[in-house]
């Protein structure tokens, strides 16, 4: 073959194959979404709150999608491991995580190693408000937080409470009670409130640090109590637990989280999944579950969503330094 032949014929092989693949990535536009399961990723343990808040959120959104979604728990590191992987993930649609903010404003400050920031992530709606709370075992002397504060004066380092993590927000909270108050208390980090529960009920923790709507049921059976929540406000499902500063201690954590896709999905599967998002948040499937189970619904859009994101994450950095975490 002469090297003008050889040339036409390869000229030729590589367009054939750049047309083959355009047609390709053509058709794969053209698939209609979604047209398979999606995964909604969780990073935190099963049975707390924020699982039972993905499950059900997931029933409203696969009954607005018309397609299965799939809830898998990842979870480990404050919800690093989880983000980790959905960070990862074939940025298609069909790998999502259903977090609070935490993972993506906290732990990127603390933990410079970390694979993903906050930039790795597409906001796609705002879904929850989280309400964290003081609770303490049934049988326990520690009526209020009054009463806490003395028992962690009488005997410094004595108090254990467990929270979903280091540097989650019941953490962050708690270090800030400890340094407006000045006592010293024992952090025992699980991998979620789920976790958490059984040395909690078991008497081996003196307090958890947790989601409000995690011990919604425990409380109700009067196996735990709330004292104190770490809002600004009270939470509307438990209207006669006071806040922190109602408590004398004046300390704020908030949380809030929601939907979010890997960064570089395309614009018509974020279109999709955005609109979605809304009528999943507002569906009355979900509204039900969120007020029999004391959870705080908070849909905004993305853009909005993606504005709190960046402004926690500004205010996270602050708190980590000054903590020394």
């Amino acid at each position: 073959m002469s090297t003008r032949h050889f040339l036409q014929s390869t000229t030729c092989r590589a367009l054939v194959a750049a047309l083959l693949t355009a047609g390709a990535a053509l058709a794969a536009a053209a698939e209609p979404y979604p047209d398979r399961p999606i995964q909604l990723v969780v990073p935190f343990a099963a049975g707390g709150g924020l699982d039972q808040n993905a499950r059900a959120f997931g029933q409203a959104l696969a009954e607005v999608l018309k397609t299965t979604v799939v809830v898998t728990n990842r979870d480990g590191a404050a919800g690093t491991i989880g983000m980790q992987y959905v960070a990862g993930a074939r940025p298609d649609g069909y790998t999502l995580a259903f977090t609070p903010a935490v993972p993506l404003t906290s732990e990127p400050h603390r933990l410079k190693t970390l694979a993903y920031k906050l930039a790795s992530f597409e906001p796609v709606c705002h879904v929850f408000d989280n309400i964290f709370a003081i609770a303490v075992p049934a049988a326990s002397p520690i009526k209020d937080m009054r009463d806490l504060l003395e028992r962690a004066r009488a005997k410094a380092d004595a108090l254990s409470y467990g929270t979903s993590g280091t540097g989650s927000i019941p953490h962050l909270g708690t270090a800030d009670i400890e340094a407006a108050t000045g006592v010293k208390l024992v952090h025992v980090p699980y991998k979620g409130d789920g976790p958490m529960f059984q040395d909690l009920l078991g008497g081996r923790l003196d307090f958890g640090a947790m989601l409000a709507s995690s011990v919604t049921g425990h409380v109700q059976s009067g196996s735990l109590r709330l004292i104190a929540v770490y809002a600004d406000r009270r939470h509307p499902a438990f209207p006669n637990v006071p806040t922190l500063r109602e408590s004398g201690v004046d300390v704020v954590q908030l949380s809030f989280g929601g939907l979010l896709a890997p960064a570089a999905t395309p614009r018509p599967v974020l279109d999709t999944l955005q609109s979605a998002c809304e009528r999943a948040a507002k569906s009355p499937v979900y509204l039900e579950w969120a007020q029999k189970a004391g959870q705080v619904v908070d849909y905004r859009p993305a853009a909005a969503f993606d504005e709190r994101l960046k402004q926690d994450s500004q205010a996270k950095a602050a708190v980590i330094q000054r903590l020394g975490l």
